[in-house]
């Protein structure tokens, strides 16, 4: 594994990411096709507020074990956490697989996991059959956040449009508008580009909508973060391709010749005619580009989190062993097993603080 690791860190090269302050047309370099390996895109150390890991007591009985298992694209800093912990506690035998984000939740559930690394929310099925069997939900961690354009390295979502479509930023609130029935964030129906302030042409033009079949994590996060669980609206183009990326090209084509069109997608998906819509989390509020920075504080709205999930049953203690792993990620040195990925950034400092505060209450 050791070799292995230090011939991607070798086939990586020398981090090309101008620093902290990535701008989102520098993303769209990155290939289509990257899934499992991508580029390094940034620079960002952790946070010199986060505290250092001081390991605390863990009784460890002969052989005794410590199962990881979920996503593959967050192995080689979940690798790296893994070794914090043998190191902390040379006789606990800490188990690593990493095969895909779908494994972690089903892991958890048949016990055979005890802590889940997941590059995405648990999809409802993922959550149900956890539920059926022990009557309350798996406990998430955030430990990492989400990358700014790598595909499949939980990039943060984009809102395209054609490129000659002149809206200027859309808020959460008129997204949901737009895209839902429901409007929990209140409001009413948006149905054409007039009602959102577009003159001209652009006035009585309909809003042609796109969208991911279902299940998906990317739409199952847009519809959590954005129609905060509501339901979508009748009329979206719901789109089941080889994968996300030819997906979205399905809507980024259409929109050559029927112009009016939106979806959510990401930053890899962007083609010469269409663009990125900045967002505001208040209607009237400030305009946010997707960048390292943006995304990395969080600013970005559709900024991501990536999780480790547990199997936490109310009322009762965490395993001491599970506490610390997660207590290791939650410092110093576990964010910088983040930083040291390159691809997926670390956490703020406020962040921590809220999780490390959850997890001294179990």
């Amino acid at each position: 594994m050791k070799g292995f690791n230090e011939f991607l860190r070798t086939k990586r090269g020398t981090v090309a990411a101008g620093g902290i302050l990535l701008a989102a047309v520098g993303i769209l370099s990155i290939p289509a096709n990257a899934l499992k390996y991508a580029k390094p895109e940034h620079k960002v150390q952790p946070d010199k507020r986060i505290p250092f890991w001081n390991p605390g007591p863990v009784e460890v009985e002969p052989e005794e074990e410590l199962n990881v298992v979920g996503a593959d694209v967050m192995d080689e800093m979940t690798l790296g956490w893994v070794k914090m912990m043998r190191r902390a506690y040379p006789r606990l035998s800490v188990t690593m697989e990493a095969r895909a984000s779908g494994t972690g939740g089903p892991a958890l559930t048949s016990g055979t996991a005890e802590l889940a690394p997941v590059g995405r929310e648990l999809l409802p099925a993922e959550e149900a059959g956890f539920v059926a069997k022990f009557g309350y939900k798996p406990t998430a961690f955030r430990v990492a956040t989400g990358s700014v354009g790598s595909l499949g390295k939980t990039a943060a979502s984009i809102i395209m449009v054609d490129k000659d479509n002149p809206i200027k930023c859309l808020s959460m609130q008129q997204l949901d508008n737009i895209y839902s029935r429901t409007h929990k964030r209140g409001g009413t129906a948006i149905a054409n580009w007039g009602q959102l302030g577009l003159a001209g042409a652009w006035a009585s033009r309909p809003i042609h909508l796109y969208g991911l079949r279902s299940p998906n994590g990317i739409e199952w996060y847009f519809k959590l973060e954005v129609l905060q669980g509501g339901d979508y609206r009748d009329g979206i183009r719901f789109v089941k391709g080889k994968g996300f990326t030819h997906a979205f090209n399905v809507a980024a084509d259409d929109m050559r010749t029927n112009p009016g069109g939106l979806t959510y997608a990401l930053m890899a998906n962007l083609q010469p005619n269409t663009r990125v819509v900045p967002l505001s989390r208040e209607t009237g509020g400030k305009c946010v580009l997707p960048t390292t920075q943006s995304v990395y504080d969080h600013s970005y709205p559709l900024s991501r989190y990536v999780y480790i999930y547990v199997n936490h049953k109310p009322g009762t203690k965490l395993p001491p062993k599970v506490k610390e792993f997660l207590r290791a990620v939650l410092s110093r040195e576990g964010q910088q097993q983040v930083s040291n990925d390159a691809v997926y950034l670390p956490l703020q400092p406020d962040v921590i603080r809220e999780e490390l505060a959850k997890l001294d209450t179990m």
